[in-house]
């Protein structure tokens, strides 16, 4: 086995409410608010077009020439030979670090970001650089002044996962002026589709200045397809095509094709979710402990605490499922029922540790 695997663990899911329960003997519902998935699920237009293809399940899957590469490529106006697929954007950020990444080469990202980044570079024996998040955000200038001739790439997860907080384009179009363009600068906006920022950036304005720039999305998040694994990177043609070599045959199947095209045709739907998702998340921000908080664009919040674990086995014991951090704990936002009583939780939490 490769040496640099000892580096690293394979990832560990969060165990289920059922095992929660058996684990630590806690009586009536969990809800599972760990993983930033979207509670309201997917459109349900998405079941109808999955039944309606059933009966061609014995066909390998049509990769380059899915339904929805062409609804994507008219509802985002960029052609379709810009759109590359990837089972999660998880197996596009594997492709894009085993295309590009040598040993030795370098990656540049936060401490305090997606983790799949750091992961597939170690695999690929590339050093990884990275710079403390500046209250939450992204330190462009320090990530700057970290650039070397051996950096191949830059990471930027805008909204960030796990703070929830974002870059404006002002200041990320600033930031991708000064780089070598010989350096590929990757956009991560999972969450994007939730974000109401006015000046959140216009990434696909960025691809037609900077030909390095490639803009990662995916529809598990706000389209409520966790389960069916596709997500999508948007790029120059000639870039998408030296990583269309490393992809493996029919990595995104039928069904997760025709289910993400019935999901992003019901446009109505996804605004009445993000809509009722900011409502949600307001709430949080507003709260009596909003100085905990980072603001968030996402369908989660970011607590602040230096009793994280201790936040988290109280939120437990109310049963919510939640993440841990060595400096908080990322709580998805749920329904409202859900939301008004973690409100409560965390009032009582603080008020306990101001004390």
């Amino acid at each position: 086995m490769k040496q640099q695997l000892k580096e690293l663990q394979a990832y560990q899911p969060g165990l289920s409410p059922r095992q929660l329960k058996e684990k630590y003997g806690i009586e009536g519902d969990m809800v599972k608010l760990a993983s930033n998935e979207n509670l309201y699920g997917p459109s349900p237009k998405v079941k109808d077009a999955i039944q309606e293809s059933l009966d061609e399940l014995f066909y390998y899957p049509e990769v380059k020439q899915f339904d929805v590469k062409d609804t994507l490529s008219q509802s985002l106006n960029v052609k379709k030979e810009q759109i590359f697929f990837g089972s999660g954007l998880d197996e596009v950020i594997m492709i894009i670090s085993r295309a590009v990444l040598e040993a030795d080469d370098e990656i540049l990202t936060s401490d305090m970001t997606f983790g799949q980044y750091k992961h597939h570079a170690v695999i690929e024996r590339a050093q990884v650089k990275t710079t403390p998040l500046n209250n939450g955000y992204f330190d462009l200038d320090a990530m700057y002044e970290e650039i070397t001739d051996k950096t191949k790439l830059i990471w930027i997860c805008n909204p960030n996962n796990p703070s929830g907080t974002y870059l404006p384009h002002k200041e990320l179009e600033s930031f991708i002026k000064k780089v070598p363009d010989n350096i590929i600068v990757l956009i991560d906006e999972a969450y994007i589709e939730f974000a109401v920022a006015e000046d959140m950036p216009r990434s696909l304005e960025l691809l037609d200045k900077y030909k390095q720039v490639v803009v990662l999305r995916t529809f598990s998040k706000a389209y409520g397809l966790a389960s069916q694994r596709i997500g999508y990177a948007i790029a120059d043609e000639a870039l998408l095509n030296q990583l269309d070599i490393v992809r493996l045959p029919f990595n995104v199947t039928s069904l997760s094709a025709v289910a993400a095209n019935a999901a992003l045709k019901d446009q109505e739907y996804l605004k009445d979710i993000t809509s009722k998702n900011r409502t949600e998340i307001e709430k949080f921000l507003n709260s009596s402990f909003k100085e905990h908080l980072y603001d968030s664009q996402t369908n989660f919040v970011f607590v602040n605490t230096d009793k994280p674990q201790e936040l988290y086995d109280q939120l437990l014991k109310e049963g919510f499922i939640t993440r841990p951090f060595p400096n908080g704990v990322r709580i998805t936002v749920g329904f409202s029922e859900h939301n008004d009583k973690m409100i409560k939780v965390l009032e009582a939490f603080f008020e306990k540790v101001n004390s």
